[in-house]
């Protein structure tokens, strides 16, 4: 068996740890657990878009878009991270913690680290509100990134001051931007916003329920949307690692004092099933009995490819807000530059 640092284990760890945040999911080492975050007001007085829920996919969303709202809104809390990959015959742990201040602070801190033999694999993700980071480790490889959270913020209230004047036929924001508003794009970057995020944006979701350890979550499942996974083929990665298929699991009970609901508890990635397999696989989180009075037909609800990335959230508290100067990047190494990531987000801002 290859080394990790040389074998494919390596390629699917960058994929689920973000390490090629700068294609969004262009590719599957797309970004999980990118990160930013930016000053901004409170948004928690913004007006709220209300639609009627008329579909599974519907309430998959609404559930999601709520659960971003919890991380990037609610109170400050941290947890600890475990991930398993499953990749060429083996198995490797990632052991991590997070830490998110919400509130809209946008300030967040997320620490994972592989052992593989004497190989090191690390990602660590910053964010003080004002500019976030993003160190990757891979062996002897280390990279840097940095985006400016208050320039994404600036060009986008200017989107939306253009949207809203008399020349765009609107004397108010669309529904669109006062959706945006509740969490706006500069939060949705990094920790497990932007992962969340990114599963809402590139997966068509439909919403179950289901246990994990005897207590009570919704359990979001979903499958690569056809543009997704079109981008992924054009990329020409390796298919057999893509998070074809996605299982999210959120908290619908908290602790005694009632913390935790709305929050993610568990993330599962699988592969693109074969297409003679017709035996689904098996889920930690167990099998989910649908929403709607009318499941998917002739197919089982539950993911149908080979589970190979396990992420746990566990162990959450809420705490105290940490100051601003436990969320600033200090950089030690002088040999290490960093690329700027600002105008990657930036594009991400046009339709």
């Amino acid at each position: 068996m290859a080394q990790w640092q040389n074998g494919r284990a390596r390629g699917l760890m960058a994929t689920i740890l973000g390490s090629a945040v700068r294609q969004g999911l262009t590719a599957c080492a797309a970004s999980w657990l990118a990160m930013w975050v930016a000053p901004a007001a409170l948004a928690e007085s913004a007006p709220r878009v209300v639609r009627p829920i008329v579909s599974p996919q519907d309430q998959a969303n609404l559930l999601v878009q709520r659960t971003i709202e919890r991380l990037a809104l609610g109170d400050a809390f941290d947890a600890k991270l475990r991930q398993r990959i499953w990749v060429g015959g083996r198995e490797v742990t990632g052991i991590g913690h997070y830490e998110q201040s919400g509130g809209g602070t946008g300030r967040f801190s997320l620490e994972m680290t592989v052992h593989d033999g004497d190989a090191r694999q690390s990602i660590r993700q910053i964010s003080d509100g004002k500019l976030a980071w993003i160190r990757t480790q891979l062996g002897e490889s280390i990279s840097l990134r940095r985006v400016d959270l208050g320039r994404i913020d600036e060009v986008y209230r200017e989107q939306i001051r253009a949207e809203a004047s008399p020349l765009a036929g609107t004397s108010r924001p669309t529904a669109n931007a006062a959706a945006a508003n509740v969490t706006p794009p500069w939060m949705r970057v990094g920790g497990l916003v932007e992962l969340i995020d990114q599963i809402a944006r590139d997966y068509d979701l439909r919403v179950g329920k289901g246990t994990i350890d005897k207590k009570p979550v919704w359990i979001v499942r979903g499958v690569l949307s056809e543009p997704a996974w079109t981008r992924v083929q054009d990329a020409g990665e390796q298919l057999a690692l893509c998070p074809y298929e996605v299982q999210l699991a959120i908290a619908a009970a908290g602790d005694a004092i009632g913390f935790g609901v709305g929050l993610p508890v568990q993330i599962e990635f699988y592969s693109k099933p074969a297409a003679e397999s017709s035996a689904p696989a098996a889920s930690p989180a167990g099998d989910a009995d649908p929403v709607t009075e009318t499941p998917r037909t002739g197919t089982s609800d539950a993911p149908r490819g080979r589970l190979i990335s396990l992420l746990e959230i566990y162990a959450l508290r809420r705490i105290q807000p940490s100051p601003e100067e436990r969320f600033r990047y200090k950089g030690d190494e002088p040999d290490v530059t960093f690329s700027n990531d600002t105008r990657i987000y930036l594009d991400r801002l046009t339709p």
